[in-house]
């Protein structure tokens, strides 16, 4: 703790430069962080015991300059809803500015992929998104996967042959998802490379599935609400903490604390 305190004090010495465009009230209203379960960027604490590490990332870098950071756990649609209309601050795992509705800092929080998982029996080959045509792929209800593969989703959305659509709050989407594929309901289900093999470990069923990158990797970031008039000055913050704590090594630190020391060497690199 002692060392975790200087280094807060010097880094908050370091960015107060960049907080100076802030008034005092600014400075006092707290930074609300608000996502869905989607460990390990932001997690549940009372499922997982910590709270993502986008999540410990923007808490260390703000609550070092003296902001109060709430962390929120919501389902997806009422996060898209506080991001539009500003009660909430800021959004951890955003590979978009969601049609508009954040401003993302000039520099990535973290880099993924989407992945399926299958069974360990399963041979499959993806070069395109029809590589899916023959089989269910299970999909997460109002997820934007990004390109040609969100086009293959709502091209076959209504064809439950090829599309499953999963939805609930916090981890009951993917467990029905996993369920489901672990039973032969589904063939394959698509998410986040990080987070299914996250789940795949939360459930203990790693001899079971094997999950496979469809190596279109992607920057993810701490989004900033467009309707918070704090944006600007947040996205800045965010990003200057981030390039120093790369710099620094705690940011692989906190990923490595996630077991995401491959994601921590390509950020560094």
């Amino acid at each position: 703790m002692p060392v975790l305190t200087a280094l807060l004090a010097l880094l908050a010495g370091t960015f107060d430069a960049r907080a100076r465009d802030l008034t005092p009230a600014e400075r006092e209203r707290p930074i609300i962080i608000a996502s869905d379960p989607w460990c390990p960027y932001a997690c549940d604490p009372d499922a997982d015991g910590r709270e993502g590490y986008m999540v410990d990332l923007t808490r260390e870098i703000f609550e070092g300059l003296g902001f109060k950071v709430e962390y929120r756990v919501v389902n997806f649609a009422m996060m898209k809803r506080m991001a539009k209309d500003g009660t909430a601050t800021a959004l951890p795992g955003m590979a978009s500015d969601m049609d508009g509705a954040v401003r993302l800092p000039a520099l990535a929080q973290g880099n993924s992929a989407n992945a399926v998982v299958m069974a360990r029996t399963q041979s499959f080959t993806f070069t395109k998104p029809e590589d899916f045509e023959q089989f269910r792929l299970g999909v997460i209800k109002d997820y934007d996967y990004g390109g040609t593969l969100q086009e293959y989703v709502d091209k076959n959305i209504q064809n439950s042959d090829r599309i499953v659509v999963l939805s609930g709050f916090g981890y009951s989407h993917l467990v029905q998802g996993l369920r489901m594929l672990t039973a032969g309901r589904i063939d394959m289900l698509l998410d986040d490379h990080n987070v299914l093999r996250w789940q795949v470990r939360r459930m203990g069923i790693q001899q079971q599935v094997l999950t496979q990158s469809l190596k279109d990797d992607a920057d993810l970031f701490v989004g900033f609400s467009l309707s918070d008039p704090r944006s600007v000055e947040l996205a800045r913050i965010m990003a200057e903490g981030t390039r120093r704590l790369r710099e620094n090594g705690r940011l692989s630190a906190i990923m490595r604390n996630y077991g995401l020391e491959e994601q921590a060497a390509l950020l560094n690199n």
